[in-house]
């Protein structure tokens, strides 16, 4: 059965860099979300069960920009659009011509996504340290510190001084990966990036 992809939101890129020191990957992630208005590229996302077993792959393209904005677009498997204006998200299944929409309230600070969504969520949301590296990839650990938060383990992989992938483990202990490419941060976005209107035909749904 196909299921829907969710954004949980959200990031590694092969690069030749110098190792780093441990302390030195919270710092770089510091400095990089500091000035963070948007960032756009292109997404690969893992979802491995209990056993270790691979139970979903997609990929794609998104764009976010602060606050709370932010556009997923999933070409494999599945054709899916994931769009947020900070107020309002669309999810668009192109093979079922379904749009679904509901409000974003606060279920955007309960995900990963938040590190870079939310200009004040890492320290707000998560207690945050420096793991050892291995070998060129700085870590950051980020402990939610809501006790009923949906993930633990959330980590960030810093290279080349960009956070290039998270990595968690859901309510199911699915272990979730997010790596990103062709990072472009504070690029012009058009007007519309973070717009959407469903397609003439389409069945919509209010959640």
């Amino acid at each position: 059965m196909k299921s829907t992809v969710t954004v949980a939101a959200v990031l590694l890129l092969g690069s030749t860099v110098f190792a780093q020191a441990p302390a030195s990957a919270l710092t770089d992630f510091r400095s990089y979300t500091r000035d963070l208005q948007s960032l756009a590229g292109t997404f690969t996302q893992e979802v491995r069960d209990k056993s270790g077993r691979v139970s979903r792959q997609s990929s794609g393209s998104f764009a976010i920009a602060r606050p709370g904005k932010f556009r997923f677009i999933y070409e494999k498997p599945y054709k899916q659009t994931i769009v947020s204006d900070g107020t309002t998200v669309w999810l668009y299944d192109e093979d079922l011509n379904q749009v679904t929409i509901r409000k974003l309230g606060d279920t955007v600070s309960e995900q990963p996504l938040a590190l870079l969504l939310d200009p004040t969520a890492a320290d707000k949301l998560f207690e945050l340290k420096a793991l050892d590296p291995a070998g060129s990839i700085g870590y950051v650990e980020a402990k939610s510190k809501k006790a009923d938060a949906p993930f633990t383990d959330l980590r960030v992989a810093m290279v080349a001084l960009q956070p290039k992938e998270l990595t968690w483990r859901d309510a199911l202990q699915n272990a979730n990966t997010i790596r990103f490419g062709d990072l472009a941060k504070n690029g012009k976005l058009g007007a519309d990036a973070f717009s959407f209107a469903p397609p003439k035909g389409a069945d919509v749904l209010k959640q």
